[in-house]
């Protein structure tokens, strides 16, 4: 038994956020202290250097390349995101929820510590006879939902699993942040069910915890009390700014280095890849990973400049970019690539 892909779906707010809305002061308020994840000059390091062209190009833009971006309303927490890309996930795979055995569920910005999402997303879905657990990777968690759903299906002990994600990352941004207009609101959501033809391929993922504080929640600059002890406001940066410096450098070498591995594990050509489909924190990474290893710049959908930088919920939007343009049809092989703090790097082989 193989597993497969067999929906797809999005929610994205109807608000949209333009550069134009940023007041003066944004533009030229350059002394923050909260510039970690901006201000990233390129060490003479090789494994900075395919994006070290493209930092240097942006250093000068306060919206990081960024037009547009969504916002979702204070009436709109993660759970009830997720619920709606999920709805349009199961539509789209002509699946009910009596159908789901697994519920996986993923927040950028949770609406409680605990317990997780995934529960009150099966509820809302009407999902009353599934399992519904959260899964945690930052960024990259979309590809390791997609790799343990695949396992649990080949394995026998499930048939249909829902995975959701959500970003609902600008009310985590104060718009004076410097990062701020970078990042954008969505869910996504995938269906994956049990087939007889190929579907969900190889998966390489790696963990590289010696980066664990490099980005992450904190409360200061010169003291962090854990959640459970009261303190200042959260907001995201880094615990050690050189770590996060250095990660955002290697990004592009990062996902070269994955990809290579992956399709090395798997026995496949980089020409046989019709579609890549990547995070995207910035609007260059996908496009400059591909070419570093050797796919072809006509496979990589993008989506950025319409959303910005989405997290995990990336990942899904350039697939679902990928349909609409006709990229993704019966037969194409396509990789799915995404890094997340911790970090955690990974890459999924997809066969539609």
């Amino acid at each position: 038994m193989r597993a497969r892909i067999v929906g797809l779906g999005a929610w994205y707010p109807e608000t949209i956020r333009r550069n134009s809305d940023w007041p003066a002061e944004f533009l030229q308020r350059r002394g923050s202290s909260r510039r970690e994840l901006v201000d990233v000059p390129v060490h003479d390091d090789p494994r900075e250097a395919l994006g070290k062209q493209y930092l240097a190009a942006e250093a000068e833009d306060p919206f990081l390349g960024a037009r547009l971006r969504r916002v979702a309303g204070a009436d709109v927490d993660s759970c009830l995101a997720e619920s709606k890309a999920g709805a349009l996930a199961l539509a789209d795979a002509g699946v009910t929820a009596d159908d789901v055995d697994i519920v996986m569920s993923w927040a950028a910005v949770p609406d409680r510590v605990v317990p997780p999402s995934a529960p009150r997303v099966a509820d809302l879905l009407g999902i009353r006879r599934a399992m519904a657990l959260g899964l945690e990777a930052s960024c990259a968690t979309s590809v390791a939902q997609l790799g343990l759903a695949a396992a649990l299906i080949e394995s026998g002990r499930a048939r249909t699993v829902l995975l959701t994600q959500s970003h609902i990352m600008t009310r985590a941004f104060p718009m004076m942040h410097p990062a701020s207009p970078n990042v954008g609101d969505a869910a996504t959501a995938m269906v994956v069910s049990a087939s007889e033809r190929p579907g969900v391929g190889v998966l390489h993922a790696v963990t590289h915890g010696e980066y664990y504080p490099a980005v992450t929640w904190c409360r200061g600059k010169e003291q962090d009390p854990p959640w459970w002890k009261a303190g200042p406001d959260y907001y995201p940066g880094s615990l050690a700014p050189e770590l996060a410096r250095s990660l955002i450098a290697q990004t592009v070498h990062i996902g070269m280095t994955t990809v290579c591995e992956l399709l090395e594990r798997a026995h496949v050509s980089p020409n046989e890849i019709n579609v890549f489909a990547s995070v995207q924190p910035r609007r260059w990474v996908p496009g400059a990973i591909a070419t570093a290893a050797g796919l072809d710049l006509a496979s990589v959908p993008v989506t950025f400049d319409e959303y910005a930088h989405l997290g995990a919920c990336g990942v899904v939007s350039n697939l679902l970019q990928a349909r609409r343009t006709g990229q993704l049809n019966p037969g194409s092989r396509s990789v799915l690539f995404a890094q997340g703090a911790g970090l955690t790097r990974a890459a999924i082989l997809v066969d539609w």
